[in-house]
């Protein structure tokens, strides 16, 4: 199962999540155990992690980007999610290395493409305004690289709704990726056992719950 590291950016800094709550975000060395910069570079150099998650936030609420091409020599693979509104935007960032996330808080699913990740939005129902059934429905009609369950609600929580997870394992015909309240490594194990391909985890690793050694 694939590790990555979540990079929430928020005005060019990296900030720790908690269920959702983006107004109450704060910078990451306020929270970690083992970084002392919010820079996204310096995170990235620090940790040493293979692949990462980011979410730009700005982007996501239309106040703008953050340049994570700066991010991309130092990693195996970036996912992102820049809050893709248009398929022509996310075709231009598609690159080897970079996968766009088209996330149902921003993205009309009518519109998805092979090769991309795909994020199940949740905060206690699936943000989009589609039912998680006929979701899945349309995705299992393309070829993706991966469908992220995201419970937003459960971020920065070490609470993950394993229950909501399994659901779409069953329905998928896409691979499961998994996203928000990741605790311990028995989670982790947990998940690779119901099989789940990739885990997106921050604030255990930076809680020091989860050695850093799972994202090398």
């Amino acid at each position: 199962m694939k590790v990555y590291l979540a990079m929430d950016v928020k005005e060019g800094r990296v900030v720790w999540g908690h269920e959702g709550r983006r107004e109450l975000y704060e910078s990451i060395d306020r929270k970690s155990l083992l970084v002392n910069s919010s820079h996204p570079l310096e995170v990235v150099r620090k940790l040493k992690p293979k692949r990462v998650y980011l979410a730009d936030l700005d982007a996501i609420e239309g106040k703008g980007q953050f340049n994570f091409w700066q991010l991309v020599p130092f990693v195996d693979e970036l996912i992102i999610d820049r809050g893709y509104r248009n398929r022509e935007k996310a075709e231009e960032d598609l690159k080897e290395n970079v996968i766009p996330v088209l996330g149902t808080e921003t993205y009309n699913l009518k519109n998805v493409f092979d090769g991309v990740f795909v994020s199940l939005d949740f905060r206690k129902r699936l943000l989009g305004g589609v039912d998680l059934f006929n979701a899945v429905e349309i995705l299992n009609s393309f070829r993706l690289k991966g469908v992220i369950v995201l419970d937003i609600s459960r971020v920065g929580t070490g609470k993950i709704n394993f229950e909501l997870i399994s659901t779409v394992i069953d329905i998928s015909s896409n691979p499961v990726y998994a996203g928000g309240g990741i605790g311990s490594m028995q989670d982790l194990q947990k998940l690779e056992d119901m099989g789940v391909k990739g885990a997106i985890l921050a604030t255990a690793v930076h809680r020091k719950k989860i050695p850093v050694c799972v994202l090398w």
